[in-house]
């Protein structure tokens, strides 16, 4: 594992806990309230899937050239893991997360761990529970599918979470909703959550109230923005409040923001417009 290269910039000194690879910045750089994340914003590369699907080397050389330093995967577009990572070698990206989905965490887990390692990433995340688990039943038990999937994780070096939409933010009969179930069933040392700032707005959640009850827990965050009639748009087009959340957020935790816009008309300049709206901001 002294391959790896782990994360050392996290504010939030008092909700470390015991996770793998996770190190304090000093308290000069907390006292100074410079923004450590923002400096370093990620993409999720399913924004830019089309394109990389019929050029991975070129996608991945205009990620760079906008800025972006980091990359979240969802899948490798045929690509080995240790051809992926040359190719992000050459352009000057990292990659610190991917998604992964719950048949993986129920299949050969070790392996895809192992590819994990091999891309040079800190975090796995589970971006979606098919509909037919959406139970309380089923969720108890993917909570605990979750749980072992962190164990393992955690053993190689690695964090793992879950990445919300909007319907966990649903009731169910009782009256429980849904994000709250889960995240009581899973160990917070174990199981990180990915918090998608549109789904928890479109899905009727309030971001800053979930980010102060799982302080610590929200190690990554997805920024896409909201109209108010609730059309995803670029970062800066809508009107969630990211120049109030992100601050927050990275002082409870937060060591990554990934850019994402599920169904953009140009990708390229998607991403470019979001990188440059979260650049802009004055945290």
């Amino acid at each position: 594992m002294d391959r790896r290269r782990f994360i050392v910039a996290m504010p939030a000194i008092g909700f470390l806990g015991s996770k793998p690879g996770r190190l304090s910045v000093s308290e000069q750089d907390v006292v100074s309230g410079r923004s450590l994340v923002v400096e370093e914003i990620g993409v999720q590369l399913y924004t830019l899937r089309a394109l990389l699907s019929e050029d991975v080397d070129g996608t991945l050389a205009q990620v760079a050239e906008i800025g972006y330093q980091t990359v979240e995967f969802a899948g490798l577009y045929g690509l080995s893991p240790r051809e992926m990572r040359r190719i992000l070698d050459a352009v000057g990206l990292r990659a610190v997360s991917s998604h992964a989905g719950v048949s993986d965490i129920r299949g050969d887990w070790a392996s895809f761990l192992e590819g994990a390692q091999e891309l040079g990433q800190d975090f796995v995340f589970v971006p979606s529970i098919p509909e037919s688990e959406r139970t309380p039943e089923g969720l108890r038990k993917l909570a605990e599918d979750f749980n072992r999937a962190g164990e393992m994780a955690g053993s190689a070096g690695l964090h793992f979470g879950y990445h919300n939409h909007a319907w966990e933010f649903a009731a169910l009969p009782d009256g429980t909703i849904m994000m709250d179930l889960l995240l009581e069933r899973t160990e917070p040392r174990l199981v990180d959550w990915q918090m998608d700032i549109f789904w928890v707005v479109d899905g009727g959640g309030d971001p800053m109230a979930y980010l102060e009850s799982q302080a610590g827990r929200v190690t990554s965050v997805h920024v896409k923005d909201r109209t108010l009639d609730g059309r995803m748009v670029d970062v800066g087009k809508g009107v969630i409040d990211f120049a109030r959340i992100l601050p927050r957020a990275e002082e409870l935790g937060m060591l990554h923001v990934f850019v994402e816009h599920d169904t953009p008309d140009a990708p390229i300049e998607s991403v470019r417009y979001s990188f440059n709206a979260l650049s802009a901001l004055k945290l």
